[in-house]
């Protein structure tokens, strides 16, 4: 996609006096001969972006600057990008974390957040989506080896199989969350820029972009940043083009896969195992942390189905309220993949729970 045509005339700038445009640092001493190009950048502080707040404004004038300087993105991609955004006050209002309460909540067992999505309507759309497409998710879990059902654990939790992808303008989430959430600002500038440099690469305008409240997209809801390092087209050559993870379920399929075997899944290995625990107090000393799986094993603890692994298998103990009662289990290297989509030990727990149940009814 060609840049967007940018003409400093066209967009309102506050009534002070405007500081001169930056040019980059000329290249180095060692660089070859010929004139380095250089790049125009505005960090003017009189720009005025009217889809913000006043008090806002100082902020966006910082971010424009550090967009085009940090993350080396074109005024001409910039600044149409931040004039055209607005303040999304409801993606703000639903990721602020609550404020402390006096009164110490009850902990929310495991098990209702697990019944929430291993639901029976929920294992039948897994169904459906399995046998609508059973030839490519086989073809996938062949070609990168993780296991297609949890995969599937992946589309149910995340989008309902692709039923509910979010509304919200990525951009304006991301760039509201980067302003109201201080302690979260350069992680969402971050995916600011990343979702900028997504919408040239796709071709596409930023308002297309759209997701959850967080600015994750498409079927397995991708950061903007996971997208471009993880996006894959499937069976297509390296660097063909960029996938389409809201509509090619065969992209979907191989790009978690390929964010997966990133984050150290292990073709054939188990997620999750429920534990013998001879001595609970004992076992308490694992409960925090990975250690090799010959420690555990030496303080009596183990799987309660056979799960032969190297002794030196980095491996961690979990304590999960069922709905028997609180359970220990062992998380192997490919649980702590699945927490590199979600760092809840209750989100992988239940990519491994709905799979075990989807597995089940499938045979």
């Amino acid at each position: 996609m060609s840049p967007v045509a940018y003409n400093s005339q066209t967009y309102p700038r506050q009534p002070i006096p405007a500081t001169a445009r930056q040019p980059m640092a000329p290249a180095p001493a060692s660089a070859p001969a010929q004139a380095a190009p250089t790049r125009r950048v505005d960090c003017s502080q009189n720009l005025f972006f009217p889809g913000f707040p006043q008090e806002y404004q100082a902020q966006l004038r910082d971010f424009a600057c550090v967009l085009q300087t940090k993350y080396q993105l074109p005024e001409q991609w910039v600044l149409p990008a931040l004039y055209n955004a607005r303040f999304n006050q409801r993606a703000l209002a639903l990721m602020t974390p609550p404020p402390p309460s006096a009164k110490p909540l009850q902990p929310y067992p495991w098990w209702r957040y697990r019944d929430r999505f291993v639901r029976s309507d929920r294992l039948q759309r897994g169904m459906d989506f399995w046998r609508s497409h059973q030839a490519i998710i086989e073809q996938v879990a062949q070609k990168y080896g993780v296991s297609p059902e949890i995969l599937l654990g992946i589309l149910n939790i995340e989008t309902g199989f692709g039923t509910f992808q979010g509304n919200f303008p990525v951009l304006d989430a991301n760039l509201s969350l980067a302003l109201g959430l201080p302690a979260r600002r350069s992680f969402f500038l971050y995916e600011t820029a990343e979702t900028i440099r997504l919408a040239h690469q796709l071709g596409q305008p930023l308002s297309s972009l759209r997701g959850s409240e967080a600015g994750a997209m498409g079927m397995s809801q991708f950061l903007a940043s996971s997208y471009l390092k993880y996006g894959t087209v499937w069976n297509d050559p390296p660097g063909d083009g960029l996938p389409d993870l809201w509509r090619s379920v065969p992209d979907v399929l191989a790009s978690t896969s390929k964010f997966f075997l990133a984050h150290g899944w292990q073709r054939g290995q188990p997620v999750l195992r429920e534990a013998n625990v001879p001595d609970p107090t004992q076992a308490t000393a694992f409960l925090h942390g990975r250690y090799p799986l010959r420690e555990i094993e030496r303080a009596g603890i183990r799987p309660r189905s056979p799960t032969p692994m190297p002794a030196d298998t980095q491996v961690g103990l979990l304590q999960l309220a069922t709905e028997r009662g609180p359970r220990f289990f062992i998380a192997y290297p490919n649980f702590y993949a699945i927490m590199g989509y979600n760092p809840s030990t209750y989100y992988s727990a239940t990519v491994w729970a709905y799979a075990r149940a989807l597995r089940a009814r499938l045979g």
